[in-house]
């Protein structure tokens, strides 16, 4: 059969079939068309915006630009900041309830213990579900609009240690430790007389948990009121165990005393201490052994009381770093040699003294009634074998902040950190420098005076207040001599100590708290560097000085500039009772600000290499506590009156204990936290 002409034949019998089929087509493929162009139209509308359907917690976010996302990601944060992390507990039936801040803010303090990275969340919130693939991001497109997907934070983090000590300050009333069974010596002579001390049980709370709380709620910004739970501990020690090894009491006392020997391994000089017979009586405790028996040992806390207060004193030394003091004209003027440092090791002295106590419990062979006190030794980072030819001939770079107004305390700190910590300071070659490490420790009996620091709703003193005048010092230094910074961060507020001096705007300074944030930088010179510092109390002037050996390399910073102002908003009052009634402290108000500036560094080949440092500053509106008397009845306070009254039953609180929502932008809570340091 021919089956061309077959067709053909047919085909000629229906042409109005086959006009419709083709018509169907081009309709279909016209729709496809118009579709999937209006697809792609859509996918490559949110380009540059989250895609529909994406949800943050409860929140949709879908659509949102960049500066709409960061805005919204910031405001929610600073919300939390403020409203805080409420937490409950029970003490029997009744129902308790504390607040924990997660920032400190004052003009020298800044911790956040709950941060996130805002840039960084922003980035990964607008890639969420594209693929930078043009049919790849239309299926998404659309898929994601249908699916609703509710996404949280992924760049939060929370310094633990620091929530779980708030925590621990409002619950430390209520915690108390187990008390084990022990031996009290009433008398050595004529006769051992001694009696057994009773055991009980101690109440702690279980807050290991509410750390995951804090990050999953936290992370949708959402804010909840956490259960703490109690439980008993019991103790490890009781009275049937004392009775057990009570017939070896007589031994610990029948060897003597216990001698401490030490001899000095610069001056070969030997010293002697003992722990007299009185001593261990006093210290003596009973200790479980890790295969389960019973023996007598030494408190470790009063072992490390002796070892400190009369031991550590004579045989603590720090290690002492070869130096250059600096003179006129960038020539060496003095030498100091260096020499190791010795310190004292707690961990181990202890150990062996009371291993010999516990020897006397166990056995009657071997007794030690000497010891050789264990010590540290710590090399110093330049000794003297290392400091010729170290090229320190010219002044690499000058960083100049005036600390004009500060308090006397202020004043002091600066001028210990300056001189007695960081001038005639070598940094070798490829060292990274940390400004935290060069200060340490932050200590009274290393000359650090205190400063006010706000805390929640409180005014407390706290160490070392004024020495983000040297970190911003620092940082200006580095930057003039052309060195790599590794670690900077601005203040959390605006304050005029820390101003540029070119044009008083804010953006050039740079923040410290132990451990973090630090300010780091690395010494890729080739050569050593020699920190030197001056200081003029009367105009209020410190500089630093970077001296070494100049490689060809230049290092500059623009002006900076503000970018945005942002408002304080209305004055704050906070009532308590910590302040005799009447007694208004303040804080004064910090304008907020969006700054920046570009940090220029041109290397020796030429290479110029721009980093643009931006700052964002919190607007901090003027705060002040207010001394009330102590009554059942709450009050409200007009700021511009500087009055409190009586709220009726009938008046809602700003702020409710139990509330799960965050405090919307119209609110005046009477419960705020601060959050930044200078």
């Amino acid at each position: 059969m021919n089956l061309k002409g077959f067709f053909t034949e047919h085909i000629k019998t229906i042409p109005f079939s086959w006009r419709r089929v083709w018509i169907s087509v081009f309709v279909v493929v016209c729709i496809l068309g118009i579709f999937g162009g209006s697809a792609l139209l859509y996918a490559q509308n949110y380009s540059d915006r989250v895609l529909p359907g994406v949800y943050l917690g409860d929140t949709h976010i879908g659509g949102m630009t960049i500066d709409e996302l960061r805005e919204y990601l910031r405001n929610m944060h600073e919300k939390l900041l403020e409203y805080g992390i409420h937490f409950s507990f029970n003490m029997g039936d009744t129902e308790k309830n504390f607040v924990v801040y997660p920032s400190i803010v004052s003009e020298d303090v800044s911790r956040e213990l709950v941060t996130l990275n805002i840039d960084e969340e922003v980035l990964s919130i607008l890639e969420y579900g594209k693929d930078h693939s043009i049919f790849a991001d239309t299926f998404s497109a659309i898929w994601i609009r249908l699916r609703k997907p509710h996404i949280t934070l992924s760049t939060l983090k929370m310094d633990k240690e620091g929530v779980f000590a708030q925590i621990e300050s409002q619950l430390g009333e209520y915690i108390s430790d187990p008390v084990d069974a022990g031996i009290k010596v009433i008398s050595l002579k004529p006769e051992l007389v001694y009696e057994v001390s009773s055991s009980s049980a101690g109440l702690s709370f279980d807050y290991e948990k509410v750390a995951g709380h804090i990050l999953k709620s936290w992370s949708v910004f959402e804010s909840q009121v956490l259960v703490i739970n109690s439980f008993e501990q019991a103790p490890q020690v009781l009275e049937s165990d004392v009775a057990s090894i009570a017939n070896r009491l007589p031994k610990i006392f029948a060897y003597g005393r216990l001698d401490i020997n030490f001899t000095d391994p610069h001056t070969t000089r030997g010293y002697l201490w003992y722990v007299s017979l009185e001593e261990l009586a006093d210290w003596l405790e009973v200790q479980k052994t890790k295969d389960g028996n019973f023996v007598f040992g030494l408190s470790q806390k009063q072992v490390n009381a002796f070892l400190t207060q009369d031991v550590a004193p004579v045989v603590n030394v720090e290690a002492q770093n070869a130096k250059f003091q600096i003179g006129s004209g960038g020539k060496v003027a003095e030498f100091q040699g260096s020499r190791p440092g010795v310190g004292v090791d707690m961990e181990q002295n202890y150990i062996l003294l009371n291993d010999a106590i516990i020897g006397r419990t166990l056995h009657d062979e071997g007794i030690v009634k000497a010891v050789t006190m264990v010590t540290k030794q710590v090399e110093p980072k330049i000794k003297t074998g290392e400091i010729n030819n170290l090229g320190i001939t010219e002044i690499l770079g000058v960083g100049h902040s005036k600390f004009k107004g500060s308090p006397g305390n202020r004043i002091k700190n600066i001028k210990h950190a300056a001189f007695d910590k960081l001038h005639g300071i070598l940094i070798k070659p490829g060292e990274e420098f940390s400004l935290i490490a060069a200060l340490q420790p932050f200590t009274y009996a290393d000359g650090y005076l205190p400063e006010l620091v706000i805390k929640g709703d409180t005014i407390e003193p706290e160490l070392g207040g004024g020495l983000c005048q040297i970190g911003t010092t620092m940082f200006r230094t580095a930057m003039n001599s052309g060195l790599p910074i590794t670690e900077r961060r601005n203040h959390s507020l605006v304050v005029p100590y820390y101003n540029d001096l070119s044009n008083g705007n804010p953006g050039t300074d740079a923040t410290i708290y132990e451990p973090h944030p630090d300010f780091r930088f690395i010494n890729d010179t080739g050569n050593y560097i020699l920190i030197s510092s001056e200081m003029n109390v009367a105009t209020a002037d410190l500089y630093f000085y970077f001296w070494g050996t100049k490689d060809g390399r230049r290092g500059y910073y623009s002006a900076p500039k503000v970018l945005k102002w942002i408002p304080t908003g209305p004055e704050k009052i906070i009532e308590t009772t910590e302040l005799a009634p009447g007694v208004k402290n303040c804080q004064d108000k910090h304008i907020g600000a969006e700054a920046s500036f570009v940090y220029t560094r041109i290397l020796a080949s030429g290479e110029k290499i721009d980093h643009t440092f931006e700052s964002y500053y919190r607007p901090l509106p003027r705060i002040c506590l207010l001394g009330v008397e102590a009554k059942g009845e709450e009050v409200i306070c007009d700021p511009t009156l500087d009055i409190c009254e009586p709220i009726s039953s009938d008046t809602q609180s700003p702020i409710s204990s139990d509330s799960k929502d965050l405090i919307s932008e119209n609110e005046d809570p009477l419960i705020i936290d601060v959050s930044t340091s200078t």
